[in-house]
């Protein structure tokens, strides 16, 4: 059985341009009225083969693709109106070219020139294996006179059509009266194969037809597949409606072997074992999805390199908002601030005692001078970071529809499979139960979904835990902190040096890391807040230690439950621990050692100073006076009690 293709679609003015449109098919320019625009869709390797087909009484100027599609989009008022009918038509290889086209051009006359459309049509030859053509049609017929007609007209109170152009028996008929032209063909040239415009289910064979790729998912499934050889690996289909007609071979295969050990009468019966499987298939297979969420869903597909579902589509979007990309925005962000804040601070300081903008890598003598040219550099800068946020955002926001266009097919597919479950589970949690089911085939108990969703959740990313999280940042003010202390040094030395470029470089940076300081330890206090509350409860007193790496290793004795519930004894005993660590420690030689040192003795004398904060508070609250107390006494001695 050769291969058939026959599919329409309808060219609607509400979000589609048919001088676009028949530009590209036929890789010709066309300039287009209703917006001031040339449509031209770059060079074909292969040009089209283009031809326009009309009714006898017809105006000679359809025969002029750019006048004729421009007057189709003139007549059609209606913002939503039909613009034109486009027929796909696949070309039989068995077939030369000329006798395709041939084949092709009767078969356009006779369908569609005849019976009163202008067809516009073009053959595309990109690839040997895969011949075919657009045949784009008027859907407004013409008056004997050659002005457009009317497509509609009311008769007793409704709209009808004045053709059949748009009948489903017209289709069909179209379809057939194809498939017998080609199959005419075979017969004439004595080839042994035929065609059918029917469905496998009609013609009686035992088979699920595979699922046209379209020319995009088509040449993504190329790249992979030699990718794949190129590094001598099996190749496995990573788009969706690849991974389905794999899954289709499958089953054709299934099916084959079935009937061959008679277990299997019919397609039906093998499709009623399939239906809960299919059905899940048929809500993606079937979405209805339009351009931008098609393109969004292609964009992560290229990120991911690979089928998208939920899972991919969160990991994707998460990857733009907190990845690389994102850290790279921030920090470019950050750059800029700080620069602008060194050009401020020094611009005020010039105003007041100009010799002191030397601190800012200024040389006060061509302090006008450099200034203009730290402008100059901070609006380039400033306009290399919105090309690049402009870039970022338009990515993130396509990332953000792929998923929520896999939110509701995720939905759609638990509402499938658990048609009376609540409103209580998360998103995350569906698409699990249902990636279980199409993992085993199996539907988890509702029970269950939460514990093993969580676990899987677990098995994807692990969350840094709140103290590990403190921990972190605690670490990166202190490599901010030393940050700042090397940078002001090499500030001093670019100075002694007259090296102001180098001065002005070192500010810059200091600036960068005081605006990282600040924001991190408004975060950081925040997180001081809840161990100390955490810690007061568990000592029965109120734990006002400030130094973070104390709280932190006394919040750690508590989690592993060996805390001794006395304050001071369990800061003692860290502090003694930290000492032992650092007496262990090797002679630091390399520069993370040397750092690693640092920072453990920063750790060992912060405990220190947190053994006596503790004990100042221990002592203020042994002898300062309850404050309670005192207000009952001033009550007692009062009049409030005599009356």
């Amino acid at each position: 059985m050769a291969y058939f293709l026959f599919r329409t679609q309808i060219i609607s003015k509400s979000n589609r341009s048919a001088v676009a449109c028949a530009a590209y098919r036929s890789g010709e320019a066309l300039y287009s009225e209703r917006d001031g625009l040339t449509k031209k869709y770059g060079h074909r390797d292969i040009p089209p083969e283009t031809y326009i087909l009309a009714p006898k009484h017809a105006p000679v100027w359809v025969y002029n693709r750019e006048r004729l599609w421009n007057e189709v989009e003139k007549v059609e008022k209606q913002h939503n109106a039909q613009l034109a009918r486009e027929i796909i038509v696949a070309l039989p290889t068995q077939l030369t070219n000329e006798e395709q086209t041939q084949l092709l051009l009767d078969f356009c006359k006779e369908n569609f020139a005849d019976e009163g459309m202008v067809a516009d049509i073009a053959i595309h030859r990109d690839k040997k294996h895969n011949p075919h053509a657009h045949i784009m049609l008027t859907m407004r017929p013409f008056n004997e006179d050659g002005t457009w007609g009317q497509k509609r007209k009311k008769v007793n109170g409704k709209s009808v059509h004045l053709t059949n152009w748009n009948d489903k028996e017209t289709l069909l008929k179209w379809r057939k009266n194809f498939a017998d032209r080609i199959n005419e063909k075979f017969k004439e040239k004595g080839i042994d194969d035929r065609v059918s415009h029917e469905s496998y289910e009609k013609q009686g064979i035992d088979k699920v037809p595979q699922i046209r790729l379209s020319r995009e998912a088509y040449q993504y499934e190329q790249r992979m597949k030699r990718e794949a050889e190129k590094q001598g690996k099996p190749y496995e289909p990573v788009t969706y409606y690849g991974k389905l007609n794999q899954e289709i071979q499958r089953i054709n295969q299934e099916l084959k072997a079935l009937k061959q050990q008679e277990k299997v009468v019919s397609i039906s019966e093998y499709q009623e074992e399939k239906s809960l499987n299919e059905t899940i298939e048929s809500i993606r297979k079937n979405a209805s999805l339009n351009d931008v969420e098609k393109a969004s869903l292609l964009l992560v597909a290229k990120r991911a390199k690979s089928y998208v579902d939920f899972a991919v589509a969160r990991r994707v979007y998460h990857d733009l908002a907190e990845g690389n990309w994102k850290k790279k925005i921030d920090s470019q962000q950050l750059k800029l601030r700080a620069l602008k804040n060194v050009i401020n601070k020094a611009y005020h300081v010039y105003q007041q005692e100009p010799k002191q903008v030397i601190q800012y890598g200024f040389h006060p003598g061509k302090f006008n001078e450099q200034l203009r040219e730290k402008i100059a550099q901070l609006k380039e800068m400033e306009k290399s970071f919105e090309n690049e946020l402009t870039k970022y955002e338009a990515v993130l926001k396509k990332a953000e529809l792929a998923l929520e266009v896999q939110k509701r097919l995720t939905e759609e597919e638990f509402r499938v499979l658990y048609p009376h479950a609540g409103a209580d589970f998360r998103i995350e949690e569906k698409h699990h139960a249902v990636q279980y089911f199409k993992d085993t085939g199996g539907v988890l108990p509702e029970s269950e979904i939460p514990a093993y969703a969580a676990k899987k959740e677990q098995e994807i990313h692990r969350m840094p835990t709140f103290a590990e999280q403190t921990r972190n940042m605690y670490q990166s003010l202190f490599v901010l902190n030393r940050t700042i202390q090397k940078q002001s040094k090499e500030r001093m030395e670019a100075l002694k040096a007259r090296d102001f470029e180098q001065a002005f470089e070192a500010s810059r940076k200091i600036e960068q890391c005081m605006l990282r300081k600040e924001k991190m330890s408004m975060e950081l206090e925040e997180n001081k807040a809840v161990l100390q509350a955490i810690l007061s409860e568990h000592y029965g007193r109120d734990v006002s230690i400030t130094n973070t790496a104390a709280l932190l290793q006394l919040h750690e004795l508590v989690e592993r439950g060996e805390s001794s519930k006395d304050l001071e004894a369990d800061l003692r005993r860290i502090h003694v621990s930290e000492q032992q660590k650092l007496e262990r420690m090797p002679k630091p030689e390399t520069e993370a050692q040397i750092m690693e040192y640092q920072y453990r003795q920063h750790v060992a004398d912060g405990l220190l100073e947190a053994i006596e904060e503790a004990q100042r508070a221990n002592d203020r609250k042994k002898y300062e006076k309850d404050p309670t107390k005192k207000r009952q006494r001033r009550r007692y001695r009062g009049q409030e009690f005599e009356r």
